[in-house]
């Protein structure tokens, strides 16, 4: 495999068992970003545009979504879905109706996409095919850290969902790369935005119960 490509279609994966192509994700990015029409665009026509086997790069695009002002909370619940399925081992993404004809707005995704591109080629530049993982137990590895991670982005709080979000997406460089040291450090940051997110809950629960009058 060449150095700093990711797999799409035509090629066989040990991370996602189907078979994939090299593309760099930066490069997918772009391609899907020109195709986009000027107004809202929904679930239906991401997916369209799409090798629907593709988890990795779904979650890369639901990961950035999740950072996007005014579409996070509508992103985060889209995240679930895949991650589920994949800890339930499924090979093709799908969605209810009621998430996949939501529409949001795709010029934020677009600018986000253009921010976040030198950080990804740069990713992409220094992650290579390693430690690889039996494909059943990456994919649901990856399946369960997300399901996790979307969570804790989901609760009411200030800014909870970006580092969530910017986890999602490293996670799924990393399953997109085959790089299993990247997967390893990004579950990592996971456990650590976890726990910090579960410190946040607990301290805040406990501020609420002692102005409730109830120590804690």
């Amino acid at each position: 495999m060449v150095r700093g490509q990711t797999l799409a279609v035509g090629e066989t994966s040990l991370f996602c068992g189907v078979e994939l192509a090299h593309t760099h994700t930066s490069v997918l990015i772009e391609e899907l970003v020109a195709q986009a029409p000027d107004g809202p665009v929904d679930l239906d026509w991401l997916l369209g545009h799409l090798d629907k086997r593709s988890f990795g790069l779904l979650l890369l695009l639901l990961g950035l979504l999740v950072i996007v002002p005014g579409v996070a909370s509508l992103a985060t619940l889209m995240v679930i879905v895949p991650s589920v399925e994949m800890m339930l081992g499924r090979s093709r993404p799908s969605f209810p109706r009621f998430l996949s004809k939501r529409p949001f707005d795709f010029k934020r995704f677009k600018r986000l996409t253009e921010i976040v591109q030198p950080g990804l080629r740069a990713i992409e530049n220094l992650s290579r095919p390693r430690w690889t993982l039996p494909h059943a137990a990456a994919h649901r590895l990856v399946g369960a850290v997300v399901f996790l991670l979307a969570l804790s982005a989901i609760w009411p709080l200030p800014l909870v969902n970006v580092i969530p979000g910017a986890v999602i997406i490293l996670i799924a460089i990393a399953y997109l790369q085959e790089d299993g040291l990247l997967l390893a450090v990004a579950s990592a940051a996971a456990f650590l935005s976890l726990a910090g997110f579960g410190w946040t809950v607990w301290t805040s629960g406990g501020a609420v119960m002692r102005w409730m009058g109830h120590p804690s």
